[in-house]
């Protein structure tokens, strides 16, 4: 998972700084910023309103675990 966000950031980062001039900077520098509010504003609308702290810090600990655990199994495979 890690992995594939870093991948991701490097790519948007790796164009940014290829960026030439001033203009193509500044848009790239507005992607980044644009996908960065839209994916925090998705997530705030995803959450319930009667999820307390608790119950969504463990939701975030067993989603970091399966996915960690996919990609665990998927390497032993050989698929990934």
């Amino acid at each position: 998972m890690f992995e594939l966000l870093a991948e991701l950031f490097s790519r948007s980062f790796k164009k940014f700084k290829a960026a030439q001039d001033g203009k193509e900077k500044k848009a790239q520098l507005i992607n980044i910023i644009f996908w960065t509010v839209c994916a925090f504003i998705s997530l705030i609308l995803y959450i319930p309103r009667d999820l307390s702290i608790s119950e969504g810090l463990i939701s975030i600990v067993v989603f970091f675990f399966t996915v960690y655990s996919v990609i665990r199994a998927l390497k032993y495979f050989k698929i990934l």
